[in-house]
């Protein structure tokens, strides 16, 4: 019959008052423990995970209203009036859904132009580059 192979080693091999371990200390007498500097580091959380990504609107916490029609007029093209797709925007489903729903309420009631933009909004900081898309669309 064949023995494992650590009572093997541990029975005829290792003797552990012959076997010294690297030590700083060359008079230590115990003996050594088993597996203690050998085992795997069990980390809590993977270091190579990437963090969530998170919409604009989402990690900022804006609410989107349909009164707020300088907000809105951003993610409302320039020359066609359209509202940009989420691979421009970069925002997330849901998000983007309320988008929609509130420029639609929006031109509506009459706060948004339904096709061409404001000129007092033509100087708004630009969120985004609507020629140079956050993630890359499947068909473009």
């Amino acid at each position: 019959m064949l023995k494992s192979a650590s009572t093997l080693a541990r029975s005829l091999l290792i003797r552990p008052q012959a076997f010294r371990l690297c030590s700083s200390s060359s008079n230590s007498q115990s003996a050594p423990v088993a597996g203690s500097e050998d085992e795997p580091v069990v980390l809590e959380n993977n270091p190579y995970t990437k963090e969530p990504r998170k919409c604009l609107l989402c990690s900022t916490g804006i609410e989107l209203d349909y009164k707020n029609s300088r907000l809105l007029q951003q993610f409302v093209s320039t020359f066609s009036g359209r509202v940009y797709d989420r691979h421009i925007t970069g925002l997330c489903d849901e998000q983007q859904k309320k988008l929609i729903e509130a420029i639609a309420k929006s031109r509506r009631a009459g706060f948004m132009p339904i096709f061409v933009k404001d000129p007092k909004y033509a100087r708004d900081p630009k969120l985004f580059d609507p020629l140079k898309p956050i993630r890359p669309h499947s068909f473009a």
